[in-house]
């Protein structure tokens, strides 16, 4: 007998969280993943083509691939699934904490996002919830983005290449760029 599907109710917890803006966003925290399990949380990094995050381990990760350079969620997605711990949601793994609408609809592959001195393109690749995140915000947690990915809301978030290395610091704004690049 199969299984009543009620992951719809995963919806209204997406639904209840404060609306990010859609064309101008703004970084809220950075991290960088400095070993297994360990966070930092400066107030500026540093992004290059080819290496990502400098300073972040993500590069020596086994999954660590091109299209998948850095790693951006929403703010408002990690706070509630933190319980609103600021040391808890640094340890999502995202690079950017942001505040910006992540979704399919409004940043298809190859959006561009200027941010600070730096350009990243939004990847094809899809953001999932792994193991370890599920070890650090339940399982509760990796349904509700999962059922948010499949709606084409990224709740996991969403993962970039660097187009353009610079500097990105907490506060700069993030601006979306549709269209063919320049």
């Amino acid at each position: 007998m199969m299984g009543l599907d009620f992951s719809f109710r995963f919806d209204r917890w997406f639904d209840a969280l404060p609306a990010s803006p859609r064309d101008v966003g703004r970084v809220v925290r950075c991290v960088l993943r400095t070993g297994p399990g360990m966070r930092a949380t400066p107030e500026r990094v540093e992004v290059a083509p080819g290496e990502g995050v400098r300073g972040d381990a993500w590069k020596t990760h086994e999954l660590s691939e091109p299209g998948n350079e850095v790693a951006l969620v929403n703010a408002h997605v990690i706070a509630s699934l933190a319980g609103g711990d600021a040391a808890q949601t640094a340890l999502s793994g995202d690079n950017l904490q942001v505040d910006l609408d992540l979704s399919e609809e409004n940043l298809p592959p190859g959006t561009r996002l200027a941010i600070g001195d730096a350009v990243l393109v939004v990847s094809p690749t899809p953001h999932r919830p792994c193991e370890k995140f599920v070890h650090r915000f339940g399982a509760t947690a990796a349904k509700r983005v999962a059922r948010a990915n499949r709606r084409g809301r990224r709740g996991r978030g969403v993962l970039c290449t660097v187009e353009r290395g610079g500097s990105i610091a907490v506060g700069d704004e993030i601006r979306v760029r549709r269209g063919p690049a320049r």
